[in-house]
């Protein structure tokens, strides 16, 4: 099977597992798969469950993460909701690992544990904080993960950065036969860029 691309990003298809749309059927985020790599000696932890891909939104969060939004997440987390946070990173533990078929996760434990471990351990994106600790990897993840679930820890500040919106239809991906996803044409006929 071909690469997918998504935005100049290349993904093994067998990572996809699901898409979360936007209202006029684009894909903002691909749900991915806890393991990467094809045959027993290349498999890898992929920690991001769910990757973000609406290429408004990745200039947007760009923009927001330029200016300093790592920092200033980890800072309201910190301040506001330091609690929430842990939670939030356990449910992304238990959501990666029920990602995986009771097979695969018995195969991982007996013949890769590490990778088990990894997987098990990590927290949103496979970061792992230390105790009391809140640490944010990325704000393309933190809000593929509020689009994704319905709920973030940090969803008033990231509704005040504005990085729930969408743009007005005219740079939606659609899938593209065989080759990952393009954008929709603009109103006037020429490929939106």
């Amino acid at each position: 099977m071909p690469p997918l691309f998504y935005e100049g990003h290349r993904f093994d298809p067998s990572l996809v597992r699901g898409e979360i749309r936007c209202r006029f059927g684009g894909i903002r985020v691909l749900i991915c798969a806890p393991v990467s790599g094809v045959g027993p000696d290349a498999l890898r932890p992929f920690p991001t469950t769910f990757w973000l891909v609406c290429p408004w939104l990745l200039r947007r969060v760009g923009t927001v993460e330029s200016e300093g939004g790592v920092r200033r997440l980890e800072e309201w987390l910190d301040s506001r909701a330091p609690g929430p946070w842990r939670d939030y990173n356990l449910l992304h533990q238990r959501l990666r690992l029920s990602l995986m078929s009771p097979a695969q996760l018995n195969f991982l434990r007996r013949f890769h544990p590490s990778i088990f471990r990894s997987l098990r351990r990590g927290g949103v994106g496979g970061i792992r904080p230390r105790r009391g600790e809140v640490r944010v990897k990325c704000l393309h993840l933190q809000t593929a993960s509020w689009l994704a679930l319905g709920h973030h820890p940090g969803a008033e500040w990231l509704h005040a950065e504005g990085l729930d919106g969408e743009c007005d239809g005219q740079e939606v991906l659609v899938p593209a036969a065989a080759h990952g996803c393009a954008r929709l044409p603009s109103a006037d006929g020429q490929a939106c860029s």
